[in-house]
């Protein structure tokens, strides 16, 4: 099927996208790297009558490095994040995470930003940058803001993104030394999307758990942390069972999508399977030298 018409931009910069925003307000859509847009329009589901490529607008573009962390301009492909190893040394697990996404030629034209501001629930770099603390840059026509991701991703297909605003950056924190990652993904077939995927990075001091954050996708409506397991995971020994026994907590709170792809009780066992092998491998890597 195609597409309904519609009127294309392309604007040189941010200054000319948000008037394009207010210009166009309740009829417009931003084109970031169009993988989930575009089919969206061929299926008719989404109808916008403008479209607005960010292309365009350079100041998107790019990846710098600070004394605590990396910025990543939200028109990011992945693969330029996968070949860009001086931002790689300071995002534990987000190579691995890279090589899982979808297939070579989403993974070509995806952009980080249009990632997180689209709201997946089976997204997997949502996961793991929930899991290593990031945060978006939002501006608007009132100026910018600084959003934690775990308070970004609001719901299904929903976002703490307002209609004139546009996700220019993601900030990411080098995690503690004494920090490793991991990510575990269960996909659907024929998608590739995630049935369940866990990012996991644990900083560890004297063999016991000192800092977790641990973060799920593609088993509820959105990519969510999992606290209560967080919690319990703090002070716990790497070594033996105990990491394993901590995951009886894993499913606690989670409300499983139910669908044709997988039932609710799936999802759970997979969570549980998913958690202990993402845990297990971050906490091996922990220690080991991962800044460049």
């Amino acid at each position: 099927m195609y597409p309904a018409e519609f009127r294309y931009l392309r604007p040189g910069g941010l200054d000319e996208v948000h008037a394009a925003l207010e210009k166009y307000a309740g009829d417009v859509k931003l084109l970031a790297g169009g993988q989930s847009l575009l089919p969206l329009m061929k299926l008719r589901l989404a109808t916008p009558g403008v479209l607005v490529d960010l292309a365009g607008a350079g100041e998107l573009r790019g990846q710098w490095r600070s004394a605590d962390g990396v910025r990543l301009g939200a028109m990011t492909t992945y693969r330029e994040l996968r070949h860009s190893p001086a931002a790689l040394a300071w995002l534990p697990g987000v190579d691995e995470t890279l090589d899982v996404i979808a297939d070579p030629q989403v993974r070509a034209r995806g952009t980080i930003g249009g990632a997180l501001a689209h709201g997946d629930p089976t997204a997997d770099l949502p996961a793991m940058l929930l899991a290593l603390n990031a945060h978006v840059r939002l501006r608007g026509p009132g100026g910018e803001r600084d959003v934690a991701l775990d308070r970004f991703l609001t719901g299904l297909y929903t976002t703490d993104l307002a209609e004139d605003e546009v996700l220019t950056s993601v900030n990411v924190p080098a995690p503690p030394a004494g920090s490793g990652a991991a990510y575990d993904k269960h996909e659907q077939p024929a998608s590739h999307l995630a049935l369940c995927g866990v990012a996991a990075v644990l900083t560890v001091a004297n063999g016991h758990v000192t800092q977790a954050r641990v973060a799920m996708t593609g088993v509820s409506s959105a990519p969510r942390r999992l606290t209560t397991l967080e919690e319990t995971l703090i002070g716990v020994p790497t070594s033996g069972s105990a990491l394993e026994e901590a995951t009886e907590a894993v499913t606690e709170g989670v409300r499983p999508l139910d669908d044709l792809h997988a039932p609710a009780a799936y999802r759970l066992q997979l969570l549980r399977v998913a958690t202990r092998r993402a845990l297990r491998v971050a906490a091996t890597r922990a220690g080991q030298r991962w800044v460049a």
